[in-house]
């Protein structure tokens, strides 16, 4: 067979990497999106996080104020990077503040059907009654199925 000498020139590098950076463009483009509409949506999901549990809010304050008081830097960048980063912390925020009160809910709920439900029992004397002989039934012996199989004649 011969070789051929014939120069091809093959897409499939550049098509990967074409593929790659539109991949990446699209990521961008969506992500650009999604933080302009935190940015609006933040502050009202703050206030909603204050409303449904206002000790994250606050716990977070004083987190940043025990931050700042142990290292100061690192607590002015962490107040720094709050203030920049708010599209972010407030929907953390009001997360934490919904999973604060689904898990408070279930607690109590939990507690009360702890509390509200009682189980029926029969008391039973704790002295055995000697004047009644415990019977019981009898046991009739089951026969063993005869099969024959290769697996059951193995080992005879």
């Amino acid at each position: 067979m011969a070789n051929r000498s014939t120069a091809s020139f093959k897409l499939d590098g550049f098509l990967g990497i074409i593929l790659l950076v539109a991949f990446f463009v699209g990521i961008f483009f969506i992500l650009q999106g999604v933080f302009f509409i935190l940015k609006w949506v933040a502050p009202a999901l703050l206030v909603a996080a204050f409303i449904i549990d206002r000790s994250v809010v606050i716990n977070y304050v004083k987190w940043l104020g025990k931050m700042v008081r142990s290292n100061p830097i690192y607590g002015i960048g962490a107040i720094l990077l709050s203030l920049l980063g708010y599209m972010v912390v407030c929907p953390y925020l009001f997360a934490k503040a919904l999973f604060k009160k689904k898990i408070k809910e279930v607690t109590e709920e939990y507690e009360k059907s702890e509390k509200g439900e009682f189980v029926d029992y029969e008391e039973i004397s704790s002295k055995p009654n000697k004047e009644e002989p415990l019977e019981l039934p009898r046991l009739e012996r089951m026969e063993r199925k005869q099969q024959n199989s290769d697996y059951d004649n193995m080992f005879e």
